[in-house]
């Protein structure tokens, strides 16, 4: 289950003594250089296992796995070893109209059993009885009398739950349902694992854009004291001059937009991890890489389907379905049940003697009995048959649905990240471009054959370019993150499926 903070206070210091990180001074500048500011570097790699051990959403799902299976032992507690014990004491002195029964009878009896179903269906008892009985009957022949007795019996369904097919049934589909709730928290799981690394890489993207922001910031520093020296030789127009100026504080405005986009993302990151120091500046120790190769929908097919949660949830319904429709067909039989019994008793004035007689003596009581009950419309049996017949049709449908719908979201996210692929190398052409444009009209500048409009038109322009390309390489890790969540394989560098 999930640490305390002091747990994750303690992992991150330990991380950052042991990988002796230098803190980046744009962290600093970005959370006002406060002294006593706690910075975490942290992997994409520690950054989930940290998620996964203190995640409040994680834990929430891995305890609805566990108190679902708590239903196991209470469908297996058909088989538990009952025990049953009773004492009686009796003291009639009612009147009674014969003059052989005596006025006044006591009885203290004692009974102790035990009897337990096995996955047969049958049920097996043994009673071991101890009465004393007394009155003051002239004409009673042992008084007072004690009866010592040892039973064991047998329960048998031949019809209805045939051997225990009914009871055997419903443990299954209830294995099977709980096998289906530890999928579904899995996928809960993996969900909120695959937001949390979304929000990593949105913090990477925070931090590129804000190193882009203070570039183009520097930039257009940078012109506006060129521009201020032309404009104290004459060279330019005081427009240009305000132009300069206006594009300075319109960098400066998007630097803080992207502070203020970068500190949303670091707060998001504390919420994942569950870290009640609000104070905490998270420092990504992944980038941004450049991908360039693509993937086939083949590749990521192979032996997909068969590990998906959804198909293997999807394929336990539709064998619980059909355990089902078996305890439904059986339930049409009619209630046949065969009775064994072997009893055998000792009767004697003394307790220990009759006791003694249960097994020197041979006084065997033995019962066979067959019972037959059943509807002779059996109209409802008959009914929850064919609700089960359909039932089972309709997982089957469900089940290839399943299938087809697994391939086809493989496809899809193969293609959304393919498609990403493309988009960073046209991005990054598109970036160098621009970053060319802008150095030739630099120089075009400053041998006055250029403006200080198209100037800053084209800062702008590579400004959009390279946010563009940032953008991209966020939405290919994305799209990667989605990918490895169709297929259910993002929880293997971190987490190995054990509940």
């Amino acid at each position: 289950m999930g640490k305390t903070n002091k747990g994750l206070m303690g992992v991150i210091i330990v991380c950052i003594c042991l990988l002796g990180v230098n803190v980046q001074s744009s962290a600093e500048e970005t959370m006002g250089q406060q002294a006593a500011l706690n910075v975490a570097s942290l992997s994409l790699q520690g950054f989930s296992n940290l998620v996964l051990e203190n995640n409040l959403d994680i834990q929430m799902a891995r305890y609805n796995a566990y108190i679902e299976r708590t239903r196991g032992k209470d469908t297996e507690s058909v088989f538990d070893t009952m025990l049953n014990a009773q004492a009686v004491y009796l003291n009639d002195q009612s009147k009674t109209g014969s003059t052989f029964a005596g006025t006044k009878t006591m009885l203290n009896e004692y009974q102790l059993g035990l009897s337990k179903r096995l996955p047969t269906g049958t049920t097996l008892s043994v009673d071991i009885g101890d009465m004393r009985t007394s009155n003051n009957s002239a004409f009673t022949t042992l008084n007072p009398t004690h009866e010592a007795s040892v039973k064991f019996s047998l329960h048998q369904p031949i019809g209805n739950n045939f051997f225990g097919l009914l009871d055997r049934g419903r443990i299954k589909i209830t294995k099977l349902d709980i096998a289906s709730s530890d999928y579904s928290a899995l996928d809960r799981i993996e969900g909120s694992l695959a937001q949390a690394q979304i929000n990593y890489w949105t913090l990477v993207l925070a931090y590129r854009q804000l190193k882009i922001g203070r570039q183009m910031l520097a930039m257009a520093e940078d012109f506006y004291e060129q521009s201020i020296k032309q404009a104290d030789l004459g060279m330019i127009e005081k427009a240009e001059l305000f132009a300069a100026q206006a594009n300075v504080l319109n960098r400066k405005n998007n630097v803080a937009t992207f502070m203020h986009r970068l500190r949303i993302a670091n707060n998001i990151l504390l919420l994942d991890l569950h870290e009640e120091d609000l104070n905490m500046q998270i420092i990504p120790r992944d980038i941004f890489v450049i991908k360039d190769m693509k993937i086939t929908a083949q590749e990521r097919m192979k032996q997909v389907a068969e590990n998906n949660r959804d198909y293997l949830q999807a394929k336990n319904s539709l064998q619980a379905k059909g355990i089902n429709l078996s305890m439904k067909n059986n339930s049409i039989w009619p209630k046949i049940a065969l009775e064994v019994s072997l009893a055998d008793n000792g009767l004697e004035l003394k307790q220990t003697r009759a006791w003694n007689n249960v097994t020197d003596e041979n006084n065997p009581e033995l019962f066979l009995g067959l019972s037959v009950s059943m509807s002779l419309e059996n109209r409802a049996a008959k009914s929850q048959r064919e609700k089960a017949r359909l039932e089972k049709t309709k997982a089957l449908v469900d089940f290839k649905k399943i299938e087809h719908k697994i391939l086809v979201e493989i496809i899809n996210a193969v293609d959304v990240l393919n498609n990403r692929t493309e988009s960073i190398k046209f991005n990054q052409q598109i970036a160098k471009l621009q970053e060319h444009k802008l150095d030739f009209e630099e120089k075009r500048f400053a041998s006055g054959r250029s403006n200080s409009d198209t100037l800053i038109r084209y800062q702008e322009d590579m400004l959009n370019a390279q946010l563009t390309l940032a953008k991209s390489l966020f939405e290919y890790e994305q799209a990667s993150v989605a990918l490895k969540q169709v297929e259910n394989s993002l929880l293997e560098d971190h987490f190995k499926g054990e509940l």
